[in-house]
């Protein structure tokens, strides 16, 4: 017998898309919500697709929560928290390492569902493989 259900509601706000970093670089993942409904989320959720802890950034009730956050993100990343009230809630990485490659997804999460979550990918190389494709290009021309 099920003595209670919950049901969460998601709404993805955008399509999926793709973010390119070198490595030792930072680099903005963006997000948003919308505004109109509300100015500030609950709780704001950056996650990392892969086991867990898989959170990179969480911010709850307007602060930073540090106890469930990836230890190779510590004092990387962070929120343009000037701009939350704007509905940004873009996630900057300090320092790009070839190990952050992955999907990434942004979670706001209110009182009352739905939920908005994007995904992206953010795809990460060497910079003397960067260059090294450059003039590969060039000379093609």
């Amino acid at each position: 017998m099920i003595s209670g259900l919950l049901l969460i509601s998601f709404q993805l706000a955008g399509p999926p898309q793709k973010v390119q970093a070198l490595a030792g670089q930072d680099v903005v993942l963006p997000c948003s919500f919308n505004v109109t409904r509300s100015p500030d989320p609950q709780t704001v959720e950056w996650s990392k697709d892969g086991p867990k802890p898989n959170i990179v950034f969480l911010l709850r009730n307007g602060c930073e929560t540090h106890e469930e956050k990836i230890p190779a993100f510590e004092h990387r990343t962070s929120l343009f928290m000037k701009k939350l009230k704007e509905g940004n809630i873009s996630l900057r990485i300090s320092n790009v390492h070839l190990s952050d490659a992955g999907t990434y997804t942004c979670k706001t999460l209110w009182d009352n569902p739905p939920h908005e979550v994007t995904s992206l990918e953010l795809v990460v190389g060497e910079s003397s493989e960067v260059s090294l494709l450059w003039f590969q290009l060039l000379n093609e021309i």
